[in-house]
């Protein structure tokens, strides 16, 4: 499906400059949706998370602190609220990590990503030679603002962001037992067009998204693996997070590791054990041994 980013203005008070707009995102074909191994047969009502009326969105302000001068505006949310991508090191093989696809449902991903924001500027040696760190603090900063909650996993549309790609993509998508919207069709919500055309601009060695709390590692995959086990087990490995299974406690469809992992981008789904802690210490481990493995080629 055809998943050019539309073109947007920064929100009025943009605190970020910038950068040259991207190129028109090429997308590998749409493969045929993967077989459940567990399958989980329900019969429910679709989730329709309530829209705040517009003076209600105006008010909602992220928890998200302030970027630094550096980073980059990347597109921007239904809503008007910036994406941005922070990076670190100067290496040509980076590492990405992104937080809060799903919002302030799991907005202690947003809090560990800019926990290792705060380490890695401190720390810039850290990052070994050839390698760099690109974190985009949160996918989906309209979630974030409604709180943790279960209206705050889904984006201004009300679509559930982490079943909006182009791989193994259905209109029915699940979140535990209840369908939610999966978009109108693939790619069709600002937030993944814009993190799209990002990871196909600069072609990382390898993307993470991270959500919580199903405690693993679980590696992209669409139409066979694309380098997403390999990376998996590293990070797997380092922090300490199961990392062989799949996820199988309910049918998922249209991920955007999948879809990565479609572009010959190595990826996975990090989930944290719960929705309180950061796990900082170990991720920081996992991401340092991640950072090596790629500098190593």
């Amino acid at each position: 499906a055809a998943c050019a980013p539309a073109a947007a203005s920064p929100p009025e008070q943009a605190r970020i400059v910038t950068h040259t707009p991207a190129p028109p995102i090429s997308i590998l074909p749409t493969h045929t949706p993967r077989s459940i191994d567990s399958p989980y047969f329900v019969t429910v009502s679709p989730i329709n998370p309530m829209q705040p009326s517009p003076t209600v969105a105006a008010s909602l302000t992220p928890t998200l602190t302030d970027s630094p001068e550096a980073a980059e505006m990347i597109g921007t949310s239904v809503e008007g609220r910036a994406l941005t991508a922070d990076r670190f090191g100067s290496g040509s093989q980076t590492l990405v990590l992104i937080g809060g696809i799903h919002g302030g449902y799991e907005q202690n991903t947003v809090r560990l990503m800019e926990e290792l924001s705060v380490h890695f500027r401190a720390h810039p040696d850290a990052i070994p030679t050839g390698a760099a760190l690109v974190i985009i603090p949160v996918a989906n900063p309209d979630g974030l603002a409604r709180g943790q909650n279960s209206a705050g996993r889904f984006n201004g549309h009300g679509v559930d962001l982490n079943r909006n790609w182009s791989c193994e993509w259905s209109a029915q998508a699940y979140w535990r037992d209840q369908l939610v919207s999966a978009g109108a069709s693939p790619m069709s919500e600002p937030e993944t067009q814009a993190i799209a055309a990002y990871l196909l601009r600069i072609q990382p060695a390898a993307a993470l998204f991270f959500h919580s709390a199903a405690n693993g590692v679980f590696a992209g995959n669409c139409n066979g693996d694309h380098g997403s086990a390999a990376l998996s087990e590293v990070f797997g490995i380092a922090g300490n997070y199961p990392y062989r299974s799949a996820f199988t406690a309910y049918p998922v469809t249209g991920t955007a590791p999948s879809w990565a992992d479609g572009q010959g981008i190595p990826s996975a789904d990090v989930e944290l054990t719960n929705q309180t802690d950061t796990e900082f210490a170990r991720n920081l481990r996992a991401v340092l041994a991640v950072l090596e493995w790629i500098a190593e080629g």
